[in-house]
């Protein structure tokens, strides 16, 4: 596991991000955030990763993690009983498609509970883009903490015919931290409200 640079990055401007651990490359960085978590880390810590090496998505399969992709685990401890925290993921996959599509016109689905599909307008097709991962650990009836993974495929080559990325589809580079940016902006309005209906409604 090696630091990598994250001055390109300019992390300082990503919305609501009280602390980053970035990296060369690493097993997955959901392995780093839940360390993190056990240690008792802050809330609101973003472990991010050049590429992984056992990066995973759905149960039993593994996320290819090539340079150039988004690679991501968001520390989080809501406060919300554990019967709302599976919502956490379709809306996380929701504010994937949204960011998609509203930086680069992408028409986007969700494939519910963890995926988020592009169309790609010269294979007429859909292909997986992004998959979401969510890890909780509790305490009585309230979560202690929760580990939320995105991966997105921005500039990274995929291998695998069912997938893409953002640069296959619109045939040029995108900015990483443009995308993350975007993302963190919407994303804490939606875990506000999330949040908010959760206590609520409990």
């Amino acid at each position: 596991m090696k630091k990598c640079d994250c001055a390109a990055l300019n992390i300082d401007s990503l919305p609501g991000i009280s602390k980053i651990v970035c990296l060369d490359q690493v097993d997955s960085t959901q392995a780093v955030a839940r360390a993190l978590a056990l240690e008792g880390t802050a809330e609101k810590t973003l472990v991010l990763a050049e590429t992984q090496t056992a990066g995973r998505g759905q149960p039993g399969r593994d996320w290819e993690s090539g340079k150039g992709g988004l690679y991501m685990t968001l520390l989080l401890k809501p406060e919300a009983g554990l019967k709302f925290l599976p919502d956490l993921s379709v809306l996380s996959g929701e504010v994937v498609a949204e960011t998609l599509t509203g930086l680069y016109g992408i028409k986007t689905r969700i494939k519910k509970p963890n995926d988020v599909y592009a169309w790609h307008p010269r294979r007429r097709k859909w292909l997986k883009i992004s998959g979401i991962l969510t890890e909780s650990s509790s305490i009585s009836s309230a979560a202690s903490w929760l580990l939320l993974g995105v991966g997105v495929n921005l500039n990274n080559t995929v291998k695998i015919e069912t997938g893409v990325s953002v640069k296959a589809v619109k045939g040029a580079e995108v900015s990483r931290e443009e995308f993350l940016t975007e993302f963190l902006k919407i994303f804490w309005l939606r875990y506000s409200a999330w949040e908010y209906g959760s206590q609520a409604r409990s």
